[in-house]
């Protein structure tokens, strides 16, 4: 028995935006954010909200489309996890305002998670360990969807410009085959814990002075080496232990943070372009479902086909990461 990833869509907002908007907008700042934009980050264009769209009508949408290619009705799932850095709501939790737009069943576990951009492979790992030890759950829906670019500061060039609008929705289904999760691994560094924060003065703090800088994200220069390191070590000796090699792979989906991160890795482990695919030239960073939208376009492409393996790796601010590897 296994816990297939049957259907994987994706929604993403409809106005498109150049990197000319944000390199005006800094040179008129004194600021030439051109290599860190474009060389580092990795950025050409992104998906940004148009009026009457937010990471709900998204996160919505992408869920109906996941659905609909698989033939399934909501009523016909069982768990419902929704992943963002900020939800539209928190009371009540936005999975149970999707719940009630899929015309879901009333005997469905409902939950919000925040692992910042780590949340949606958090819950890929945590929802296929669930569904292979409930005797009830047989099917379960992950959706991911941020709006980073509602907390950054527009004077910040390190992370204003970067962002996009794009939800993912995958589904998960208990099946008699030999699919899914294989292993995984976390791994935590704590060192710049205090360089991404959100408040940046904490909410006891903020909600009593109201402080208007605290409503930006707190977003300073850190050294993403490390993250780097970490994920080229786990991810070789959990190919070996596994009794894979990277050949065996047939997509690396990575963090879409910055291509210089993947660049890294493309070097350290001998890996081609072609299978460790970038789509944050088109999307721009849209955090928490950044790997599975690489994994989605690797599908539509057919690079990614049933049977394959695929390695997943994100992290998140504080900092998280983690390792998946996993059989389509």
């Amino acid at each position: 028995m296994g816990v297939r990833l049957s259907s994987i869509d994706v929604c993403h907002a409809s106005k498109i935006v150049s990197n000319d908007v944000y390199l005006e907008h800094f040179k008129r700042q004194g600021k030439d954010i051109k290599h860190l934009l474009v060389d580092v980050m990795g950025r050409d264009k992104r998906y940004m909200f148009d009026d009457g769209e937010s990471s709900l009508s998204l996160a919505i949408n992408a869920s109906k489309t996941a659905l609909k290619n698989v033939n399934l009705e909501g009523g016909e799932i069982d768990v419902l996890v929704y992943s963002s850095i900020l939800s539209e709501y928190i009371v009540p939790v936005t999975s149970i305002l999707i719940h009630k737009k899929l015309n879901m069943g009333s005997n469905v576990m409902c939950i919000d998670v925040n692992a910042n951009c780590a949340g949606m492979a958090i819950a890929l790992e945590n929802m296929s360990n669930y569904l292979m030890s409930s005797k009830r759950a047989k099917r379960a829906l992950i959706i991911g969807c941020d709006d980073d670019n509602a907390l950054v500061d527009p004077n910040n060039e390190l992370c204003y410009g970067n962002y996009g609008h794009a939800a993912c929705a995958m589904i998960l289904e208990k099946v008699n085959d030999d699919c899914g999760l294989i292993d995984n691994e976390y791994y935590v560094h704590t060192s710049i814990i205090d360089k991404v924060m959100y408040p940046s003065c904490g909410f006891s703090s903020f909600l009593k002075s109201k402080n208007v800088d605290g409503l930006y994200l707190k977003w300073q220069p850190f050294n993403s080496d490390f993250f780097v390191s970490n994920a080229v070590e786990i991810m070789i000796r959990m190919l070996k232990n596994n009794g894979l090699t990277k050949d065996d792979i047939s997509m690396f989906c990575f963090s879409q943070l910055a291509l210089g991160n993947i660049e890294k890795i493309r070097e350290l482990m001998n890996i081609d372009e072609d299978k460790s695919i970038y789509i944050g030239n088109k999307y721009g960073y849209t955090g928490t479902s950044s790997p599975f939208i690489a994994l989605y376009e690797s599908i539509k492409k057919n690079k990614v086909k049933r049977g394959d393996y695929i390695m997943i790796w994100t992290f998140a601010a504080g900092s998280q990461g983690i390792v998946i590897l996993y059989k389509y």
